[in-house]
């Protein structure tokens, strides 16, 4: 039996760092998709998508993405390496 349910993750505070940490090879358009959030606050995870990330020498990397709500009023897939969890309740 599959249990599902939604949890909260805000934008990293240094979205560089997170860049440089995992995914130096990762485009740059990533953390300029970040711009879409506001990092003061927290967004629903709606659904989670494992990826397999290419670098530029042709490595592999296991991922995910994350389904959000974006603040122009859209749903994005979206990197999860440029959020952190923050909890289970909406409050």
């Amino acid at each position: 039996m599959h249990e599902t349910g939604v949890f909260y993750v805000r934008v990293k505070k240094d979205l560089r760092k997170a860049f440089e940490d995992f995914f130096p090879h990762m485009s740059s358009h990533y953390i300029n998709m970040s711009k879409l959030f506001d990092k003061n606050k927290r967004y629903p995870v709606l659904a989670v998508e494992k990826v397999t990330v290419f670098t530029k020498e042709g490595a592999e990397a296991e991922s995910a993405r994350f389904l959000l709500p974006s603040e122009n009023g859209n749903f994005i897939w979206i990197q999860c390496e440029l959020f952190t969890f923050d909890g289970f309740n909406a409050a």
